[in-house]
């Protein structure tokens, strides 16, 4: 049973709404999650994103995921991206403010994968670890390196037909691809049925 209440904070386009868990799991650090493309139906209610949850609690870790602006009682209107890297700000500003976190590890899944290595490249404060799940290539400009600092590790399904992992992999050079790149046998892009399978490999890699 994940531990969360739910929260508001400033974003640069209005209040940005969340659930914010065990924040007993404060001075191991905190874990914010990303969610999928808004335009597509994309909210922190995700599986996806709620299984990054369920892994930073069973880790010890506080958690926060949020929606985007312009998703839920989010405010503000969908922007690209861009925008929703300042949110990404935003959040970060939040836990700061409230909490004395230690490590902070930002976790998106699919567009949100995308505007989190967005935001690293972009601006990059505040974020110590970065988890890239099912990042779609055509999001991505060729500008936004998958070999930048923060890049723990890129989780990808093996039958994935939106976030093809021969294509994540093209985007990694040869020697980093196994240390990067992990591929989840048997899941799609949505995960359905294969979330505890990526539950395991995230708390592998938190605990880490």
């Amino acid at each position: 049973m994940l531990k969360e209440r739910p929260v508001t904070f400033p974003g640069p386009a209005g209040l940005l709404e969340g659930l914010l868990g065990n924040e007993s799991g404060v001075p191991n650090g905190a874990v914010i999650a990303l969610h999928p493309h808004t335009l597509y139906g994309g909210s922190m209610n995700n599986n996806v994103v709620a299984a990054i949850v369920r892994s930073g609690q069973r880790c010890g870790f506080m958690t926060l995921r949020f929606n985007f602006r312009g998703v839920g009682r989010s405010e503000g209107d969908y922007s690209e991206g861009t925008g929703e890297q300042d949110d990404v700000g935003a959040a970060l500003d939040f836990l700061e403010r409230s909490f004395d976190i230690g490590t902070s590890v930002l976790a998106g899944y699919s567009f949100g994968a995308c505007v989190a290595l967005g935001y690293c490249h972009r601006l990059g404060h505040g974020v110590d670890h970065l988890l890239l799940i099912s990042p779609p290539p055509f999001l991505l400009p060729k500008s936004l390196s998958l070999e930048a600092s923060v890049v723990r590790k890129i989780l990808v399904g093996e039958k994935d037909e939106i976030a093809v992992p021969d294509e994540i992999k093209a985007r990694v050079s040869a020697t980093r691809v196994e240390e990067l790149v992990e591929v989840i046998p048997g899941a799609d892009h949505f995960f359905w049925g294969r979330q505890e399978d990526l539950e395991k490999r995230l708390v592998k890699i938190l605990n880490v």
